[in-house]
């Protein structure tokens, strides 16, 4: 079936006469980093620099993405370790500004007085400054230094699967962060995972450090900085900082961070969000979207987590017999079966059927199932809400 005829049959289901064509909301192109050190773009930083009215000094470099780099600094006031995150200039002041900003100092705010323990679960806004340097005025915002993100444990198991209790763990704090981004701040991650299309994987949610001054110092001690060289120039490539590693930790304690593309419930940045394998059926076909999307995208990460594969994958014909979009939806009615869908096809499916962990039992089997039932409904208004999943039997076992 093609994507146009789905659009037509999906349409009652979605609650939408009318749908939109798909179309970014002023998406700015994704290039390789060294592209992006131009007027509006990224601020060029070598190691050593001072930043915030030199109360930042930079000692490493952490990492880099569509809108920013980010930076492991020395707090000189608070004699503590940070990471500073350094905007593409056009991110504000230009034609379409991004909601980051002003998202996480909601987030901040709502949290001094929060009750609600998901609040934990979010990375928290430090502080925040603008710097002006060739390329543009910039702006700064300071973080707490967080290990690994959550694709680096999956490649150190076995066919890429996670221990089922740790994804247990992993999935209640998460549900805990979306409940509270949810109903108390209003605002939809979207990405829970890399937003670029090159991108599967869950690098928004962060593993804590457990003692992040003495692992940090640890690391300064024994790892040479990353240098690499543009002509004679050296230039700092991107480091993480040692992570112990998921099975050796009690309790895994995650965040979830970068709210770089992430919208108001009320007020979009785009109507084109996540990665195409997280990506919601109501996102591919142009429908009306709320936070029942990050729900969607943790039911994937939980099944990806678990089963050690990518749900929903898509490619696109070679011959344009189909695009990567209508791949998607069939694959997704492969799996969840006619739409408005049942789960069951993922139990005793031929496509991708379930194949039971070793550290599963098989009474532990269809409450997982149930449990991402909950999640993957093709009707968004069928999806669960984060506060019904915390009551869930599966985590509770």
């Amino acid at each position: 079936m093609s994507l146009s005829k789905l659009r037509f049959c999906l349409s009652s289901i979605l609650g939408s006469a009318r749908l939109a064509p798909l179309k970014p909301a002023n998406r700015r192109p994704v290039l390789k980093e060294p592209d992006l050190y131009e007027p509006g773009g990224f601020h060029r930083v070598s190691l050593g620099d001072s930043l915030g009215s030199g109360k930042y000094t930079v000692l490493r470099k952490l990492g880099y993405g569509q809108y920013s780099t980010v930076w492991l600094a020395k707090d000189s006031q608070q004699q503590r370790y940070v990471a500073l995150k350094l905007l593409r200039a056009d991110c504000y002041g230009g034609p379409h500004d991004i909601f980051e900003r002003e998202i996480l100092s909601k987030v901040s705010q709502i949290s001094t007085t929060s009750t609600n323990e998901g609040c934990h679960h979010v990375s928290p806004l430090l502080d925040q400054f603008r710097h002006t340097g060739p390329n543009g005025n910039h702006v700064c915002l300071v973080f707490d230094v967080l290990g690994h993100h959550m694709h680096f444990p999956t490649a150190n198991f076995e066919d890429g699967r996670l221990p089922v209790q740790s994804v247990r763990t992993i999935a209640r704090q998460l549900l805990l962060g979306l409940d509270f981004l949810h109903r108390e701040c209003g605002v939809v991650h979207t990405a829970l995972t890399c937003p670029l299309e090159a991108c599967l994987k869950p690098t928004n949610i962060l593993l804590e450090l457990g003692q992040p001054d003495s692992i940090i110092n640890q690391y300064l001690s024994e790892v040479p900085p990353r240098i690499g060289y543009e002509g004679d120039a050296p230039v700092p490539l991107r480091e993480v900082i040692t992570t112990p590693l998921l099975s050796e930790m009690k309790e895994p304690r995650i965040q979830i961070i970068d709210f770089g593309v992430a919208s108001w419930r009320n007020k979009h940045l785009s109507e084109l969000i996540q990665s195409p394998a997280l990506r919601v059926p109501e996102v591919t076909i142009g429908a009306p979207w709320d936070t029942q999307v990050d729900i969607w995208s943790l039911g994937c990460l939980l099944v990806e987590f678990v089963q050690g594969f990518v749900l929903f994958s898509s490619t696109a014909s070679k011959n344009g017999t189909w695009t990567a979009e209508d791949d998607q939806l069939a694959r997704m009615m492969e799996i969840l079966g006619p739409f408005p869908s049942h789960l069951e096809r993922l139990i005793n499916g031929t496509t991708k059927p379930f194949i039971k962990p070793a550290d599963m039992s098989d009474a532990e089997v269809p409450v997982f199932i149930d449990f991402i039932r909950g999640m993957l409904q093709i009707d968004p208004q069928l999806r669960k809400s984060a506060a019904d999943l915390l009551g869930h039997g599966w985590l509770k076992l």
